[in-house]
């Protein structure tokens, strides 16, 4: 088999496993209800996220608790990831959209997924970490990882040094995953 029929098996394989899982949802939702932050919610994910956790299924597993009690301590880590992640991967249009965890150089998908991949590490629930893909005021696509607190969610973004409420990113979010 050649390695791009193999590429194409495994997306025609991923887009059914992920919609299967997401119909039911959406038909069980009254999404004319719905506000607009909760339909993007819903939106399917990425086929590139789909993808990435095909090859990497312990890495988008979900846990039971969906927000982090917000402490100095979670801020001081959230601060602390979002600087070193910044740091440690260069900045690199890609030319496929192929999400990672720890490349050295990337673009801002791969600095969302590097994160939560920290995050977690230290302790975060899977579940509280979301990746949202958005436009920016320019509109541009973007990704970057939100995180879901008892005070509110925080954005970690690789264009800006610190990290502000969502609310305050100025993004059109169009998927939240």
């Amino acid at each position: 088999m050649t390695e791009m029929f193999r590429k194409l098996i495994v997306a025609a394989l991923a887009a059914l496993t992920f919609t299967a899982a997401i119909v039911p949802e959406a038909n069980a939702w009254n999404l004319g209800s719905r506000s607009r932050h909760q339909r993007a919610e819903m939106a399917a994910a990425p086929l590139a996220f789909q993808l990435f956790c095909l090859k990497n299924p312990s890495e988008c597993r979900k846990s039971r608790r969906s927000v982090v009690t917000y402490t100095p301590k979670i801020r001081a880590l959230l601060v602390s990831v979002n600087a070193q992640v910044n740091r440690s991967i260069r900045p690199r249009r890609e030319r496929g959209d192929t999400w990672s965890i720890n490349p050295a150089y990337g673009d801002c998908d791969d600095y969302a997924m590097t994160k939560r991949h920290k995050l977690i590490r230290a302790g975060v629930p899977a579940s509280a970490l979301k990746i949202a893909v958005v436009r920016t005021r320019r509109g541009e696509g973007h990704a970057i990882l939100i995180v879901k607190t008892t005070s509110g969610e925080f954005a970690l973004d690789n264009i800006r040094k610190s990290i502000v409420r969502r609310s305050q990113t100025g993004y059109r979010f169009q998927k939240l995953v």
